[in-house]
């Protein structure tokens, strides 16, 4: 059976949204320390559509521009750019200029520029837009980061949480195809996650959860195979993810929780899942069933 492609873009975007912090501290650690998080960042999506090229405007949904406010009262806009394809493009230093310079023309603000780079062959674009003509000349460089040239050890020993989304986007480029190293790969960062990196950091749970929605959803696995990593991870599941009141919907483990359902009656295995802890709102969206006969169920616990 084929393995529809994740949205990376929207994979990508979303991550970086809900752990911007982390995000901006493991990027740029000498920026964090001078943001008021007091103050939330603004994320500026309908300025974007404003500021970006025409040409690129549906090519560049994962794109951010946040709002920061600086311990010193004054404002910090960051520019990210999210190149998912990751392929060669002569003209992507020319495209990170015009970013910066529409937005110091339209906002007069001082920007941090990042491109992200998600896909093997990035490695291969530049960092430096440079402009000569008859004696005019401009240069800009803006920071990058390659997901395909980072290291797995390095990776590992990260205490930032955002190395797990790091990691997780190095393992989609190191496996391909190959359904084998997926599997692995998936069960490894989920272990990570719940057991091994996550838990003794006293993580917040929804960060932890967005975690686990975006490995799931970056790594794709045939049914089959989906089904085997979830029986192979119940245990730790139940141990572990349940402990933390981690909610399974949006994520594989509510379609093979919904496909036992078939097997064993939906009120079955929503008694089983309320059993476990799970809110009756997730067990509802899990099973099918109606919320209030979910509810009459929990209230006969």
């Amino acid at each position: 059976m084929k393995v529809e492609n994740p949205d990376y873009d929207y994979l990508w975007k979303d991550v970086i949204t809900e752990l911007f912090e982390e995000f901006l501290l493991f990027f740029s650690p000498d920026l964090f320390e001078l943001v008021d998080f007091t103050v939330p960042p603004e994320f500026l999506e309908q300025e974007l559509q404003t500021i970006l090229p025409e040409s690129d405007s549906n090519q560049r949904v994962a794109d951010k521009l946040v709002k920061l406010q600086l311990k010193n009262g004054s404002e910090q806009w960051v520019y990210v750019h999210i190149e998912v394809q990751g392929d060669h493009k002569k003209m992507f230093p020319k495209r990170m200029f015009q970013s910066f310079y529409r937005i110091m023309d339209l906002y007069d603000q001082k920007i941090y520029a990042l491109a992200l780079f998600t896909g093997e062959r990035a490695k291969y674009n530049a960092d430096q837009f440079r402009y000569e003509f008859l004696g005019t000349e401009l240069t800009y460089n803006y920071n990058t980061y390659r997901i395909a040239s980072q290291s797995e050890s390095a990776l590992l020993k990260s205490q930032n949480p955002f190395a797990l989304a790091v990691l997780a986007g190095l393992y989609v480029i190191k496996s391909k195809k190959n359904v084998d190293l997926q599997y692995e790969y998936k069960g490894k960062l989920i272990r990570l996650l719940l057991q091994d990196k996550m838990i003794s950091k006293e993580m917040k749970r929804e960060y932890i959860q967005k975690l686990f929605v975006f490995i799931d959803h970056i790594i794709r696995l045939p049914e089959e195979a989906d089904l085997q990593l979830i029986r192979d991870l119940e245990p730790i599941m139940e141990k572990e993810a349940e402990q933390m009141g981690l909610s399974m919907k949006d994520t594989s483990f509510a379609k093979y929780y919904l496909k036992e359902g078939k097997k064993e009656g939906k009120i079955e295995i929503a008694v089983r899942l309320l059993k476990k802890e799970h809110s009756v709102e997730d067990v509802a969206e899990i099973t099918g069933l109606p919320l209030q006969e979910v509810r009459e169920l929990k209230e006969k616990e």
